[in-house]
């Protein structure tokens, strides 16, 4: 008498409609690993998903363990992505579980995005928000958001996938969110050296009933609309509403992009190889062709004094948020002297005239209905169960 092997997923099996293939088969991004993103990741790995890739830029502290399922004392100081990609690994061996360390804004590339099926965004503030939306929206893929305080729980849906012209994360924010955000920048767009963050308070229960909403949204996604739901832990009562589309959501001006192509490279990307690149790409129109960078740079630095130093060529090229208000100082004459021009959309001209020999180290930039991806190849390091 032949027996069958055993099935771990033969519980999953016996639900009628439900493809245990289908979520082996699919790759899913996770960004945070805070409260929310354990109970996610943990949910994910006890469903069996195919592939799963975690993103998250902090380090395991103490005070963590309250309310993350898959930490322990010997994980302080480790990157909590690695950290929970470990133990994530031991709930079952055939999920393969990436741990991608680092600032979003570094990590993500827009040819990862348009890899995943779906992404699930448990993030803690807007600026990592905004940017999941941005490139799930320019590529194409369904994204969910999942967000806690101490005793509501919110999840919203954005079917990008579905149809473009979906309400995006931006178009449910009030104005008071852009104006705290501007409060995190010096008047001349440049990070201010220290300040002080505004804490909310997380528990172990709003982040699971999150967790569970988001995972159940992200491997069903039925809708064609955007949608928030929301639930108070206390009271037990619920919503889900509409998210409708803002008429001037800023996150909703960039057209969706027609191709991704990841920027050849041997080394680092300097302005002279973007440019050759995106010369290529706009063929015919280069001339006339403006390249959109993901965010901001310094396109130039001087003292109004000394003029160019080695301090401030340094700056040339740097994502501004990592220029703080200190870099306005000059060494040479000690005052604050140093100019530093922004910029976040350049020609083709100007990226081969002032930026040619200096390094660009962004994720990616836009060449009209073209993206092009300059993160690495693979970012992280793939999980293995001891």
């Amino acid at each position: 008498m032949n027996v069958a092997p055993p099935d771990r997923y033969s519980r999953h099996r016996a639900i009628a409609g439900f493809s245990q293939e289908r979520l082996q088969a699919m790759r899913v991004a996770v960004f945070g690993a805070g409260a929310i993103g354990n109970e996610v990741v943990k949910n994910l790995c006890l469903l069996g998903i195919g592939s799963i890739d975690l993103y998250d830029f902090d380090t395991v502290e103490l005070h963590n363990l309250t309310r993350s399922i898959l930490l322990r004392e010997t994980d302080v100081g480790k990157p909590k992505a690695v950290a929970v990609a470990a133990r994530a690994a031991e709930i079952d061996g055939n999920v393969t579980l990436r741990a991608v360390p680092g600032d979003l804004r570094d990590t993500l590339g827009p040819a990862a995005a348009a890899g995943y099926d779906v992404a699930i965004g448990a993030l803690d503030n807007f600026e990592a928000r905004q940017r999941v939306n941005r490139l799930c929206r320019l590529v194409g893929r369904p994204w969910v958001s999942a967000a806690i305080d101490s005793r509501h729980a919110s999840v919203e849906t954005f079917p990008f996938d579905r149809h473009a012209g979906v309400a995006c994360y931006e178009c449910g924010l009030p104005d008071s969110v852009y104006a705290r955000l501007a409060e995190r920048l010096s008047c001349g767009g440049l990070a201010r050296a220290a300040r002080a963050e505004r804490i909310v308070p997380t528990t172990a229960i709003t982040a699971s009933l999150a967790a569970a909403r988001a995972v159940q949204q992200a491997l069903t996604l039925p809708q064609t609309s955007s949608r928030r739901w929301l639930i108070d832990s206390e009271s037990g009562l619920a919503s889900d509403a509409l998210i409708p589309v803002r008429a001037d959501c800023p996150g909703c001006g960039e057209p969706p992009v027609s191709v991704v192509e990841r920027l050849a490279r041997d080394g680092g990307i300097t302005g002279a190889l973007l440019a050759r690149e995106a010369r290529r790409l706009a063929g015919e129109l280069a001339d006339d062709v403006r390249v959109e960078l993901a965010e901001p740079i310094a396109r130039a630095a001087a003292c109004t004094r000394c003029g160019p130093t080695a301090a401030t060529r340094a700056i040339i090229g740097k994502p501004a948020r990592r220029v703080d208000q200190t870099a306005v100082f000059c060494f040479g004459c000690g005052g604050e002297t140093v100019r530093i021009e922004l910029a976040d959309v350049l020609g083709i001209d100007e990226l081969e005239r002032d930026l040619a020999e200096f390094a660009i180290p962004l994720a990616f930039a836009r060449v009209g209905a073209d993206l092009l991806d300059m993160t690495p190849a693979l970012p992280g390091k793939e999980i293995h169960r001891d």
